[in-house]
């Protein structure tokens, strides 16, 4: 495998948030001194490792409960 093979892709996306998350998000940002970006992908990353972690323990995927006794 070539080293370009093991580049990770990073995801753009847009958000639009309420003018008060916004405000919120931006102060967190400079309180940290990251950029805006920066931070948003942060606060997103927690929420969906968040929300997967709850999932997971809610509803046990097949494979982890499989070969389980």
């Amino acid at each position: 495998m070539s080293n370009s093979q093991n580049v990770t892709m990073s995801k753009r996306i847009s958000v639009v948030l309420p003018d008060d998350v916004g405000e919120i998000v931006e102060r967190m940002a400079e309180e940290q001194m990251r950029s805006l970006s920066q931070m948003g992908a942060i606060l997103i990353a927690e929420a969906v490792r968040g929300r997967t972690t709850a999932e997971e323990n809610e509803f046990p995927s097949p494979k982890k409960t499989k070969g389980a006794a």
